[in-house]
């Protein structure tokens, strides 16, 4: 593969535009300086190629992994059904435990062991018994309106980027 040396190529334009003037006349070669131009056209063209088809890499890649997110969810509900299986038919049998002639595989029935607290629909609890609310977390759009106002905001700022669109 070959590198596509971009910052190498840009640096050969600064340098190479000072070769392309007459030291005499001061008068620039444009022949010269359309080659020097040409061959960093051609990489950086090459480097947005790279950029477009990593972009398309990427999109692949996220719906492979979608794919495989659902297939994962289809086989932890495969699992879990298998499980409630096993768990219903032990308890219809009065079975509490399975184990495997070699011992490497055992199901144990614990009836009544764990607790969880179950609530209702719609049911408003008093805040005692409610869980502490989360902090509220800045609105960046409502500090920067407020920047913009004038108004002082400690630990913002309004910060400028240069922004590259590849089409």
């Amino acid at each position: 593969m070959t590198n596509i040396s971009l910052y190498k190529s840009a640096a050969d334009v600064q340098q190479k535009i000072m070769l392309c003037a007459d030291p005499e006349t001061g008068e620039i070669d444009t022949d010269k300086l359309d080659l020097i131009e040409a061959t960093f056209k051609d990489r950086a063209v090459a480097v947005v190629a790279v950029y477009k088809g990593k972009g398309h890499t990427i999109e692949t890649l996220k719906s492979y992994l979608a794919e495989i997110q659902d297939q994962i969810k289809r086989e932890q509900r495969n699992q879990e059904r298998l499980k409630d299986y096993l768990q219903a038919c032990m308890i219809m049998t009065s079975t509490e435990k399975i184990k495997s002639d070699d011992g490497l595989l055992t199901a144990t029935l614990y009836r009544d062991r764990d607790e969880s607290v179950e609530l209702d629909e719609g049911v408003t609890f008093p805040v005692s018994l409610c869980a502490d609310p989360k902090p509220p977390e800045p609105s960046k759009t409502k500090i920067k309106i407020a920047i913009l106002a004038g108004e002082p905001v400690a630990g913002a700022r309004i910060v400028k980027r240069d922004r590259l669109q590849i089409k």
